[in-house]
């Protein structure tokens, strides 16, 4: 090799050096900074610090946003411009569509320009290949709690397709622990993506996972995604009133009012 060719081998390594990085080797790549991280808990964190100004909790809902960018976008624009205040955002799950760690950064991309808090669980599509590791290090853990004006909310991971129907999704023996009554919570909800209704969640779970929603006679309603449209309903006999939420690509998201006991959704259009 001539003198000539050493400095032109010199010159593409440090070429290649330089571009290190301009750009992604692997879609799969989870490299998530630091506002981009453990969302869920920081999300958590403002709601506690909020000023309880009344007794009202007062939630947003959208989900299924993985295909629809521009409709998440203006649904961002509507919480925000809201004319009454928003305690916090829950999107239902579905924010990526194959789970690819660069779908979970357009989709926060728009999140993060919410006003109030915000919180994501986990979706069918967001589990797709190394898309529940996405999840992890962009929110948290599947399952998780938080008690805000004597209400507690739990989220929790129902995609039991994607586990294989393997028992365990939902963590049925978790959420009864969640809900059994202490003196730091009075009412709980209840917040997940597939419901029971749909072919997706484990049959043979159906049965526990409703028993123990009305086990302690404290949960005043489910919310959950995955249907893309919007329903209430009480489907079994436990009497829990279902409320299936506006995905964003109707240009539609359900707002609900809770109070102690009771509760209003009411749907408002961007």
């Amino acid at each position: 090799m001539n003198k000539t060719h050493y400095i032109l081998l010199f010159v593409f390594v440090l070429s290649l050096s330089a571009c290190e990085k301009v750009f992604d080797y692997s879609p799969y790549v989870i490299d998530f900074d630091e506002e981009n991280s453990d969302i869920n808990h920081k999300s958590i964190q403002k709601i506690l610090n909020q000023n309880e100004t009344d007794s009202v909790i007062r939630i947003a809902f959208t989900g299924d946003s993985h295909r629809a960018y521009d409709e998440l976008d203006e649904f961002v624009a509507a919480v925000n411009n809201f004319d009454k205040p928003i305690d916090f955002v829950v999107h239902v799950g579905d924010i990526a569509d194959f789970g690819l760690p660069q779908q979970y950064l357009w989709g926060n991309e728009y999140l993060l320009k919410l006003n109030v808090p915000y919180i994501v669980v986990i979706g069918n599509h967001d589990l797709v290949s190394n898309g529940g590791e996405a999840y992890q290090e962009m929110f948290g853990v599947f399952n998780f709690s938080f008690i805000y004006k004597k209400t507690k909310f739990v989220v929790i991971n129902t995609n039991s397709l994607e586990f294989d129907f393997n028992g365990k999704v939902p963590d049925v023996n978790w959420l009864d622990q969640q809900l059994k009554p202490d003196n730091s919570f009075t009412y709980a909800v209840v917040f997940f993506h597939v419901a029971p209704m749909h072919q997706e969640f484990d049959p043979d779970l159906i049965g526990p996972f409703n028993d123990v929603l009305a086990k302690y006679h404290n949960v005043v309603f489910v919310a959950h995604g995955h249907m893309h449209d919007y329903s209430v309903s009480k489907p079994y006999p436990n009497g829990i009133p279902y409320v299936n939420v506006y995905s964003v690509e109707h240009k539609k998201y359900n707002v609900i009012e809770l109070k102690n006991d009771t509760f209003e959704v009411a749907t408002y259009s961007f």
